[in-house]
């Protein structure tokens, strides 16, 4: 009896789809990443917005953003998303005038980010940026 040697044609035609598949699962896999990542930015973008319209009718009814000169009212979305696992944390900003009675920023800070910083910020005159740092570098962009 001879021994049998090499691959059928079955065989080969089985590890060239899985060398296919695979090829195609690699290019694939940053696309992907990619429309999940501007999925949750822009689900981060409409609680800032949300939050936005809540100060503004908190505004309207107290004259003021704040509740005193050094305490802000409680924001209705601090997390995004609001159910599963949380992608962006939602405050107030620090920044200097956020002090000023009639001036606010919001921020959504991204919570998991692996070699970057992604901070996206929104102030009372409607002005969105989103700040990427990534190797001490910093990269700014307004978001329409």
């Amino acid at each position: 009896m001879l021994a049998r040697r090499g691959f059928t044609l079955l065989e080969l035609l089985l590890l060239l789809v899985l060398a296919l598949l695979g090829i195609l699962s690699a290019a694939a896999l940053p696309a992907y990443q990619g429309y999940v990542q501007r999925s949750q930015r822009a689900l981060a973008v409409a609680l800032l917005q949300e939050n936005a319209m809540f100060l503004e009718e908190f505004y309207h009814r107290q004259g003021s953003y704040k509740l005193t000169p050094t305490r802000w009212p409680a924001l209705p979305a601090v997390v995004s998303p609001s159910d599963g696992e949380p992608q962006y944390q939602l405050a107030f900003g620090s920044t200097p005038r956020n002090t000023d009675d009639g001036y606010y920023v919001l921020r959504a800070t991204r919570l998991q980010a692996r070699d970057e910083t992604e901070v996206i910020t929104l102030t009372q005159t409607g002005i969105m940026k989103l700040c990427l740092r990534r190797d001490g570098v910093e990269r700014c962009e307004l978001v329409h």
